[in-house]
């Protein structure tokens, strides 16, 4: 009787395995196991037509909308206002230079960038106050996490007249409008834009993709392209020599049946994925790295989207423990898992872990979201 019993045992488990194993596949979490996927369909999300000549993600709050006395999501799309990227100070520049960590160089001065957000991003960054300094004060040592609805994306602009010097005379100032989504600033003046980061909180520590112009021409420098779902190349290595350009990032099937049915300016289709980042480290342990030769210019070497944004944090005061996200004991953009030195001191040597004696909160995250 007892074998026949752990027969059956043994057979209903079986089962119970095989149930559980065809669920799994069923519920697969694409934005893990597929991110060049998921990345293009973000992409095509926030590029969406909007109306009146804006794609989804311009019409959603920008910085100014959101970090002011009274934040307002807006009703219609506000004007696209670029700013200068925050880069390297000139001594950090020198510092990764003289270690032969990044090209030597200079950012280009006509690149500006802007980040927005959609609304749940937007109203949980309202309710809970973290648009003001008063707000910060009052959350340090809690725990916040963005609902997973929250999409954010920071774009750089460049002056129309500037972008066929830029692409090595691969553009005529004539086809601009044609080749790149163009917009109109502020200030009256028409920008392109060359490149796009967006991030989702589709999962826990956000999924991180980063888009450039097919005709950028330092697009694939140092770290290479990789995308394994919209790129009939899926990895392209980079070039012996940076700002000399790459082939056109062929579409693939799947990702041109996505494209069919987007509607959208037909520029972005010029746009490729230069890679998409969910881990910190590989699984050999070594640290991960994405970055965007306009974005991240003059450290694409060191850049980590994930590592970079897992030092957005506020102190007791409401101010950023690192403005820039550079690492202030060395100098450089962080890589690999967030440091807990980052958020505690304590006397204990490592293992860190919560709940040890002599653990001190110095800071509260962010949640990855610069912004804040």
């Amino acid at each position: 009787m007892r074998s026949r019993f752990t027969g059956l045992a043994l057979l209903g488990a079986v089962a119970w395995l095989a149930s559980v194993s065809a669920a799994v596949q069923t519920v697969d979490n694409e934005a893990m196991n597929q991110p060049d996927k998921v990345s293009w369909q973000l992409f095509i999300t926030a590029n969406t037509d909007a109306g009146g000549g804006n794609a989804v993600f311009e019409a959603w709050a920008s910085d100014t909308d959101t970090f002011k006395l009274n934040p307002a999501f807006p009703t219609t799309a506000s004007p696209l206002t670029p700013h200068a990227p925050i880069v390297p100070t000139a001594g950090v520049q020198a510092i990764q230079q003289a270690g032969s960590l990044i090209p030597q160089i200079p950012p280009n001065p006509a690149i500006g960038e802007e980040a927005r957000r959609n609304r749940p991003a937007f109203d949980f960054i309202l309710q809970n106050n973290l648009y003001k300094v008063s707000g910060l004060k009052a959350a340090f040592g809690t725990s916040i996490s963005f609902p997973p609805e929250s999409i954010e994306a920071k774009a750089n602009w460049l002056p129309i007249e500037a972008v066929p010097a830029f692409t090595n005379n691969r553009v005529t100032l004539a086809n601009v409008p044609t080749v790149f989504h163009v917009n109109t600033g502020s200030d009256g003046k028409r920008y392109a834009m060359v490149s796009m980061h967006i991030i989702s909180k589709l999962v826990p520590n956000w999924t991180w993709a980063t888009f450039e112009h097919t005709l950028n021409p330092g697009r694939c420098d140092i770290l290479g392209c990789i995308d394994h779902f919209g790129a009939q190349t899926a990895v392209v290595a980079a070039n012996a020599q940076p700002g000399q350009g790459y082939p056109a990032c062929t579409k693939t099937p799947a990702l041109t049946a996505l494209i069919a049915s987007a509607h959208w300016d037909k520029a972005f289709a010029n746009y490729c994925l230069k890679g998409s980042q969910t881990d910190f480290t590989d699984n050999t342990g070594l640290d991960i790295r994405l970055g965007n030769s306009v974005t991240e210019d003059t450290f694409v070497n060191r850049s980590s989207c994930i590592t970079c944004h897992g030092r957005a944090a506020w102190d007791q005061n409401g101010k950023a423990t690192s403005p820039a996200g550079f690492d202030p004991a060395t100098g450089l953009a962080p890589l690999g898992p967030i440091s807990p030195a980052w958020y505690w001191s304590f006397t204990s040597p490592p293992p860190i872990f919560a709940g040890m004696p002599g653990l001190k909160r110095t800071a509260t995250s962010a949640d990855f979201v610069w912004s804040i």
